[in-house]
């Protein structure tokens, strides 16, 4: 088995932990993601989620705008200690091939008079060759990271 992959990115917001949670928590995926970033497609819906986003176990279809899909997986939600963790499976389209699966997290750290919010994803590659082709995925991910922090940023002022 491949050894892992890491991508982290992070930004400061001027709002208390909870608020900043919650600003992902609550945020709909198509408005935290409507752009494109190299192989990484904008989310167009998500389908099959039953109340807020909030209970462990909890799962939901992601869709993106090229019409391929994936399974998110609700594995930790603890707001209080600033710590969201989900997990993505059955990928469809071009990821498919280079990973069998992502362990994504969201934490949430006092820093001044904000937050820092860090996102991380863990790829967890098909097999040896396909890992040597994840810092390419990295470098589109990480563009995609930075055109999000913006439009989480704005929903957390509004």
């Amino acid at each position: 088995m491949a050894a892992p992959y890491l991508l982290t990115s992070s930004t400061v917001v001027q709002a208390p932990l909870e608020v900043a949670f919650d600003g992902v928590m609550n945020a709909p995926l198509e408005e935290l993601f409507p752009h494109r970033a190299g192989i990484i497609p904008p989310v167009k819906e998500v389908t099959g989620q039953v109340g807020p986003w909030a209970t462990v176990g909890q799962t939901r279809s992601v869709i993106t705008a090229d019409g391929h899909s994936n399974t998110e997986t609700l594995v930790t939600y603890d707001r209080a200690g600033g710590n969201y963790q989900y997990r993505l499976s059955d990928l469809t389209g071009p990821l498919k091939s280079l990973v069998a699966g992502v362990d994504g997290r969201f934490t949430y750290v006092p820093e001044g008079t904000g937050t820092r919010v860090t996102w991380s994803w863990t790829l967890h590659p098909t097999n040896g060759l396909t890992r040597a082709f994840l810092p390419v995925m990295g470098f589109f991910w990480r563009q995609y990271a930075a055109k999000m922090w913006p439009l989480y940023a704005a929903r957390l002022s509004a």
